[in-house]
This record gives structure tokens, C-alpha cells and sequence, in this order.
């Protein structure tokens, strides 16, 4: 689950998950969610990926990163994910499956995702994040 408010000149994410992968699977829908309609991309491409961080917030924002980098250089965007966050919460592995994006309309051009009103937080055994993506 996954909504989004309004930040002047940026664009505002929250989402909740069950578990911590659940909220790292639902922030990267709601990323994908902005660019295209994720039942518009075929799951033609898998990658299984590894990413770092120093704690669950840098790792959120790393896991962010890589996705739009992948964007970036491979001009790949993802619709499906499955996340398993390390119990020490500073690494994570990824199995991810998407298309190509060549020829397809981007609704909105997400540059980064920044700190900027960031918030993480477990609540009765579900989690919160919010975060601002640079537009």
C-alpha cells in the first residue's frame, strides 16, 4: 500500500508493509508506480541484485538508487519484486523482473530520492515510510 502528497516542486511517498521486505517491495511499486502503470511491463528481464547500506533508512534509499539506475543506463524499469532484508537491516538481495523501456511513454521523470521529510517507523508489527523523490 502506498500514497503520495504533495512537497512543492517534488512529490511525496508513503507506504506501509506487513514486514520490512513488504515495505521495500511496496516503496519500489510506488516509484515504478509514477514512471508507468506496472501492468503495463511485461516481466521479460530478471536480475537478482545485492544492495548496502549503514542502517534501514540508507538501505531504502540505496535499494531507490539502484532501481533508477538501472532505469538509467539499462533503460529497464522493474513490476515485480522479491526483497529479503538482512537481519542486521545494512544489506539486502533483490530478485526483480521487468522490460525494457525503450519507445514507452514515461509519465513522470523521478531523478532521485532524497532525505528530505524522510521518516521510517514500525508500528504494531507493520512499517511506515515516507520519503521525497526529486522530479
Amino acid at each position: 500500500m502506498f500514497e503520495y502528497f504533495d512537497v512543492t516542486a517534488d512529490i511525496g511517498v508513503k507506504v506501509w508493509g506487513n514486514s520490512i521486505n513488504e515495505l521495500f517491495e511496496n516503496a519500489a511499486i510506488a516509484v515504478t508506480s509514477l514512471m508507468i502503470d506496472p501492468a503495463r511491463l511485461k516481466r521479460n528481464i530478471t536480475k537478482e541484485i545485492f544492495v548496502e547500506g549503514n542502517d534501514i533508512p540508507s538501505l531504502l534509499i540505496n535499494w531507490i538508487t539502484e532501481l533508477l539506475i538501472i532505469r538509467d543506463s539499462e533503460a529497464i524499469l522493474f513490476s515485480s519484486f522479491k526483497v529479503n532484508v538482512s537481519s542486521d537491516g545494512r544489506t539486502l538481495t533483490a530478485k526483480i523482473l521487468g522490460d525494457h523501456i525503450i519507445g514507452s511513454t514515461i509519465e513522470m521523470d523521478i531523478k532521485a530520492i532524497t532525505y528530505s521529510l524522510f521518516e521510517l517507523k514500525e508500528l504494531d508489527n507493520s512499517f511506515h515510510v515516507q520519503f521525497v523523490l526529486d522530479i
